[in-house]
């Protein structure tokens, strides 16, 4: 079963919703009225960090984990910071990949025979790191287009920043700049190229916001030509908040408008941040509306918690039957939560109607205890059996 258009709404969600009392919320309401059942139509995705795929061996190795373990959906990482694992025009290739291997391609065929829909993950505005920039060749965006990465507040650009100073702003790298129309066009240009060479079924967004911006602090990012030009006028905080979250919209809207025009059959999902304040007021992130206006098909939440009671206040805060059909539920499996936790989780992405989960990430499955860790959180009985007609069952064959 793939990460098709397909409507998994609980109408007894909905019903539930219309009756829950003042004391409990919706979402609360239609986990405790729960009854556990396996859906006949559910994701099952696995995120596939870029790193796990630069040989055939680590290739087929995951897709034999996701054979065993009932997945069927692959969001599988083929740009990091501003460099490709597959075979671009224009991208510059990332360093470590065995030779003649083309990532993406292989994946494709080792998967594809078990029936697992494959995404192409792409970060889409985080442009580098500090390792990252070590191995960059000239042509990599950090040198070609050094204006193309956000400023902080002071005017000073993100690539300056040193391991320390990105630790101190709480952010994983330099960050490409959402305003800038340049950035933009060359974004669509990767996914134009991705849909056009390859049979992905979907493009999956990534950093697809600001990197997490502190107001009235250095760390503010993306704010100069929004900033008063008078000093003694106070900056309009919304306004700058407003002006942010338009331009990622904007760059989701032109992705949209490029796989309508390339892959018009493609799905386009984005990974998101799981907190409403951040959302708003942090990252910019407005991806309830992208939702609600068919600007992406599915958010993938990044609920990575191994509490029940902080996934359950952190979920609950996008519960709504209009787009709970269409979130996928991340859970941070890399974190070992107990085992009650994983299975929690699963349970409340059922109660809620969502369309599945996806597990954080494929790196926990490739490790030396990993049949003894997937014993422990019983992911193929928890899975049950295929019951959608769309999935290949899995074969007792080795993969080819």
């Amino acid at each position: 079963m793939s990460l098709k258009r397909f409507p998994l709404i609980c109408a007894s969600v909905i019903a539930i919703v219309a009756t829950c009392s003042v004391e409990s919320s919706p979402y609360d309401v239609a986990l405790s009225s729960y009854s556990p059942v396996t859906p006949l139509r559910e994701v099952r995705a696995l995120w596939i960090v870029r790193d796990s795929i630069k040989t055939t061996e680590s290739i087929r190795a995951i897709v034999e984990s996701m054979r065993r373990n009932k997945f069927n959906t692959a969001i599988v990482q083929v740009r990091g910071r501003g460099d490709a694992y597959y075979r671009s025009e224009f991208v510059p290739v990332a360093a470590g990949i065995a030779p003649g291997l083309d990532p993406l391609a292989e994946f494709i065929r080792v998967a594809k025979p078990y029936g697992i829909s494959v995404h192409a993950w792409i970060n889409v505005f985080l442009g580098a790191d500090r390792e990252s920039l070590r191995a960059a060749t000239k042509n990599h965006l950090a040198f070609a287009h050094r204006d193309w990465f956000l400023r902080d507040r002071s005017g000073r650009s993100m690539l300056t920043y040193s391991a320390r100073e990105m630790r101190a702003a709480d952010v994983e790298g330099a960050f490409l700049d959402p305003s800038n129309q340049d950035v933009r066009r060359y974004n669509v240009q990767v996914v134009h190229e991705l849909l056009s060479k390859y049979p992905v079924d979907g493009i999956h967004l990534d950093y697809i916001r600001y990197p997490s911006s502190q107001t009235g602090t250095p760390f503010d990012f993306g704010i100069n030509s929004l900033l008063p030009k008078d000093p003694r006028k106070a900056p309009d905080i919304l306004a700058m908040r407003k002006a942010r979250a338009e331009n990622v919209t904007q760059m989701v809207s032109e992705i949209r408008e490029e796989i309508r025009r390339t892959g018009p059959s493609r799905i386009l999902s984005a990974a998101v941040w799981p907190n409403k304040m951040k959302v708003e007021e942090r990252v910019f992130q407005m991806w309830p509306e992208w939702l609600r206006s068919r600007l992406i098909d599915y958010a993938f939440l990044m609920a990575y918690y191994d509490t029940e009671t902080l996934h359950d206040q952190r979920v609950s805060q996008f519960f709504d039957p209009e787009i709970n059909n269409r979130m996928i539920i991340g859970v941070g499996i890399y974190k070992n939560p107990a085992p009650k936790v994983a299975l929690h989780q699963l349970t409340s992405a059922r109660a809620m109607g969502a369309a599945g989960i996806c597990y954080f990430h494929a790196e926990w499955f490739l490790s030396k205890n990993a049949i003894e860790k997937e014993k422990k959180y019983q992911l193929p009985e928890v899975f049950d059996t295929w019951k959608d007609p769309g999935f290949t069952p899995a074969r007792t064959s080795s993969i080819p």
